[in-house]
């Protein structure tokens, strides 16, 4: 990734390099590297023959160019010791002693966009009058066979984005590990495709869900808040 035009975001570092494009054209891809469209238009990537990026969506581009409206850019230089590596950056310890490892970076707040609920979160009855929402962004690291936590509480529209290892986002009937109903497999470069909650009242109502590291993982959560 060129990212020498690119703003770095408060997580860069050696462990993974975290850049964001606003109102990119054509900007130049030269290594392997995660997008994320963090934006609700279309964004195009390509040689040749460019391809949409849909709106909350991820891909991985070797080489080529991406154009969009606000991408998020990522890439792991290499692997080594990813949890020795994110503790010496000082990454929280979310649970600490006696929990699963669960280690994650600073946040950053990128910008805003407009969301339209019914669209997003593919809800008829929502409202589909364009909110402005606040985007904001960190790095997660657990180890393999984690599983991070069941929860179901969110102030905000969040997704997931795989950036090394195989995880899985996963959906409870409840906070039970037995009431597992769908096992959303993430590999890098991947989204989980529709965001969890659904909008009741203007709440946002999510189920009891987790995140489970199949292998070590780095992931990206996007979390959209209402501004």
């Amino acid at each position: 990734m060129s990212i020498s035009t690119a703003e770095r975001l408060n997580f860069d570092s050696a462990l993974v390099t975290a850049a964001v494009l606003r109102g990119a054209i054509e900007f130049p891809i030269t290594e392997r590297t995660v997008i994320v469209n963090l934006a609700q238009t279309d964004a195009f990537t390509g040689t040749a023959q460019l391809a949409p990026l849909p709106p909350l969506s991820s891909t991985i581009l070797v080489h080529g160019t991406v154009t969009g409206e606000l991408l998020l850019a990522l890439s792991v230089p290499t692997a080594g010791d990813q949890e020795q590596r994110a503790r010496d950056l000082g990454w929280l310890d979310f649970y600490g002693d006696g929990g699963p490892v669960l280690l994650k970076s600073s946040q950053d707040t990128i910008g805003t966009v407009l969301i339209d609920r019914r669209t997003v979160l593919r809800q008829p009855t929502a409202s589909s009058t364009p909110e402005r929402f606040t985007v904001k962004a960190n790095l997660w690291f657990s180890p393999s066979d984690t599983d991070c936590g069941i929860h179901n509480v969110h102030p905000f529209i969040e997704v997931h984005t795989q950036v090394s290892g195989l995880g899985r986002m996963q959906k409870f009937d409840d906070v039970a590990q037995s009431s597992l109903y769908e096992d959303q497999q993430l590999s890098p470069g991947t989204t989980n495709p529709i965001p969890f909650c659904i909008d009741v009242d203007g709440t946002f109502t999510y189920p009891c869900h987790q995140y489970r590291a199949d292998t070590d993982c780095i992931w990206l959560a996007l979390e959209y808040h209402a501004a």
